[in-house]
């Protein structure tokens, strides 16, 4: 019967029109954030997730133009913090990380549309002095492939007797570098180095990441721009000094940059396993940072903390369609009014 009961449950969720939710679920403002924008292979970023296409991004800043007001991070922290009223279907967007299509690709975009945006950037990676070590893990899985069998036999037989592993194709390189974390990143170098890849050649080429002068054209452009940590690390693993200053020391670099008064903030992952109450102290203890962006999708938290749903799911992108974001709010909103009786994870964003 439990079960029964269950399937018709998720038969009514299904058959809300997107319209009505917001009258069962009312949210002051909807967050959307995504990460890159390009039509080309991007060797550092493909094995992660894959970039947006620029048509369907296109195709979602039409619908949000047409069905939405989008909203700057300023105007939601005058609503959250100091009860100024935000028009009607607000959305707030966003992307996350600071890699250079947010200059090349996606600015003319917005720009075209007059829709406000944050770009919530990692500092370290500015100007393209260093690599995010699941970028590095990305491009050893690009190269492999275009290797020759037995090249690529000659690197498995290198890592495996360096490392005491047993890798013997492909998939089994794919799923080992791509399990590996932050404390691995010797192994990783291993790894590139035996693929005959040049880090540095890379990020003074390529240029993935954005430059000290692509941030101050966006932020002349009148978007804003936030911060994303130092390093890209998951806050709720560091100690609480550490990851103090994650926050803080990528916010003030920004802040140089730009001249901002207030730089807002965003998570990497997401900011499940802090302690709101640290999080609340680290924003006494430092005025100028603004709000927290989270990725939650449309959960509540602190009013100091805004949820956003990642735009670049790949279940939602659905054959045929030109925009994911119906989908994805369908299945937001669909995902709180499962939550009122059951406790649901949310897929992380890399």
């Amino acid at each position: 019967m439990r079960r029964i009961a269950g399937k018709l449950a998720e038969g009514v969720r299904r058959s809300i029109p997107l319209s009505v939710y917001p009258l069962i679920i009312p949210r002051e403002v909807v967050g959307v954030f995504y990460h890159a924008v390009s039509d080309e292979r991007l060797a550092h970023i493909q094995h992660l997730y894959p970039p947006e296409p620029v048509a369907r991004f296109e195709a979602a800043l039409q619908y949000i133009q047409k069905n939405f007001t989008v909203v700057t991070s300023d105007a939601v922290e005058a609503n959250r913090l100091h009860g100024q009223p935000l028009p009607a279907r607000a959305l707030h967007l966003s992307f996350d990380d600071g890699f250079a299509e947010c200059d090349t690709v996606a600015r003319p975009l917005l720009l075209k549309y007059k829709l406000p945006c944050t770009f919530f950037i990692t500092s370290d990676w500015v100007d393209n002095t260093k690599m995010f070590y699941r970028n590095k893990a990305s491009l050893c899985i690009e190269r492999l492939a275009e290797l020759e069998q037995d090249a690529a036999k000659m690197v498995f037989m290198s890592l495996n007797n360096a490392l005491d592993i047993r890798l013997t194709s492909n998939q089994d390189f794919e799923v080992w570098i791509k399990a590996l974390q932050r404390s691995d990143e010797p192994v990783i170098d291993m790894a590139f180095k035996m693929l005959g890849l040049d880090l540095k050649d890379y990020l003074e080429t390529r240029k993935p990441y954005l430059t000290s002068d692509q941030i101050r054209q966006l932020h002349a452009d009148g978007f804003e721009i936030g911060a994303h940590t130092r390093s890209h690390s998951k806050l709720a693993l560091l100690s609480p000094d550490e990851a103090e200053a994650e926050i803080v020391e990528s916010a003030r670099f920004l802040q140089a940059i730009t001249g901002l008064e207030k730089v807002h903030f965003s998570f990497p992952y997401s900011g499940s396993g802090l302690d709101r109450g640290f999080l609340a102290g680290v924003r006494e203890r430092h005025p100028f940072l603004g709000l927290f962006f989270d990725t939650r999708d449309l959960r509540k938290d602190e009013p100091f903390i805004v949820n956003r749903i990642w735009a670049e799911k790949a279940a939602y992108r659905q054959a045929g369609a030109k925009t994911n974001i119906p989908a994805l709010l369908h299945a937001a909103y669909r995902a709180e009014l499962y939550s009122a009786v059951h406790t649901k994870s949310v897929e992380e964003p890399a």
